[in-house]
């Protein structure tokens, strides 16, 4: 009892409240679309809004059935039941249908929410939209065989009479059943090993019939998953945080802008942010800081100039040759190294500089 209390008063309650709220917002702002001749808010375009109103609608009727209200004080003695002689079994039919619906209504909202959270299931909730197409499609081509064989058998009134069990393709419908059973695999097969002695040509309509439906039909539907997939595994991530963008900015419109402002105002992006001692610094932006060897840089990535900051006056040009630069430090290292370990100086050590340096002329100018 106090679960169902609790769902109708914080879930049924909230949803209430919260439509009631923006449905009063669009008619003040006049945010109204037609759609089919009726006016629809335009909030309700959006997939978790529309998810939402559908599971207020559905616990709605959840509450007209609810046995606890049709229970309460039917009886003298018992104040409180779930089970009394005016909880008829349309009612629990009613009650079952709407809860089973709730459910699953409930299950989608959660999936829609948490895909403006995470991209991976935003990723994957897009292709499922684009894979829901192409099974609405392959749906309505295996709905439209159905009803072409169904017509077919139901002119078959010979073949039908001579098979055993003739009442279960008597008539349109039960055709259209024994179809749909076996397009689904839930018809047992032993039917058809009955009818392949007793009627042939009826064995082949059916056998046409699943070829159709099986070998063409599912395998269409698999290879168009297949491209579907093919086509948006590159962009599947963008598309994901396109739509997370645009809760981003439904959720930034729901902001009061004196808020706004405040928060703008605290960054203090008009301030000059430095990237090391000394730096005049850049503003728009927000210092933040790493240690030391997180990201360690052999050469410093900003070069510093000297001189006058006027707009108007060129840039200086870099003077810095890099493969010099570490050609001279191996051959300091090598000198070094040969003072050390044979003792030679002067004539030793200018000789030695003078090959290393014709050395490398030489390989600049073949080069």
């Amino acid at each position: 009892m106090a679960a169902r209390v609790l769902v109708y008063t914080m879930g049924f309650g909230k949803l209430l409240y919260s439509h009631i709220y923006e449905m009063h917002k669009a008619s003040v702002r006049k945010e109204w679309k037609q759609m089919l001749g009726i006016r629809v808010p335009k909030y309700l375009l959006k997939t978790t809004e529309m998810l939402s109103f559908f599971l207020m609608v559905d616990m709605a009727f959840m509450l007209t059935a609810e046995p606890l209200l049709h229970c309460f004080g039917y009886e003298a003695d018992v104040l409180i039941a779930f089970t009394c002689g005016a909880w008829t079994d349309e009612l629990s039919f009613v009650y079952q249908f709407f809860s089973i619906m709730g459910i699953f209504l409930y299950v989608a909202l959660i999936f829609g929410i948490g895909s403006s959270i995470s991209i991976q299931i935003s990723e994957y909730r897009v292709l499922c939209l684009r894979a829901v197409k192409q099974v609405m499609l392959c749906f309505g081509v295996v709905a439209l065989a159905i009803l072409t064989f169904a017509l077919s058998i139901n002119a078959m009134t010979r073949e039908v009479r001579n098979i055993s069990m003739s009442h279960e393709w008597k008539d349109l419908g039960s055709i259209v059943t024994n179809l749909f059973q076996l397009a689904v695999g839930m018809l047992d097969l032993e039917v058809l090993g009955h009818m392949a002695d007793e009627s042939p040509f009826m064995l082949m309509v059916l056998a046409a019939f699943m070829l159709l439906v099986y070998t063409f039909f599912f395998n269409l539907l698999i290879s168009q998953f297949c491209g579907v997939h093919s086509a948006l595994a590159k962009d599947s991530e963008g598309h994901a945080r396109l739509s997370r963008g645009e809760v981003i900015l439904d959720t930034l419109k729901a902001v009061q802008m004196k808020r706004w402002k405040q928060f703008v105002t605290s960054l203090a992006l008009e301030k000059r942010v430095d990237f090391a001692e000394g730096d005049i610094g850049l503003p728009g932006g927000l210092k933040v800081f790493e240690p030391a060897g997180a990201n360690p840089k052999t050469q410093d990535q900003i070069i510093r100039f000297g001189g006058h900051t006027d707009p108007s006056l060129p840039w200086p040009e870099k003077h810095h040759d890099e493969g010099n630069s570490t050609e001279k430090m191996i051959q300091k290292t090598i000198q070094k190294s040969l003072q050390h370990y044979l003792g030679k100086k002067g004539g030793t050590d200018s000789d030695f500089t003078l090959s290393s340096s014709h050395n490398s002329s030489s390989r600049n100018g073949g080069d």
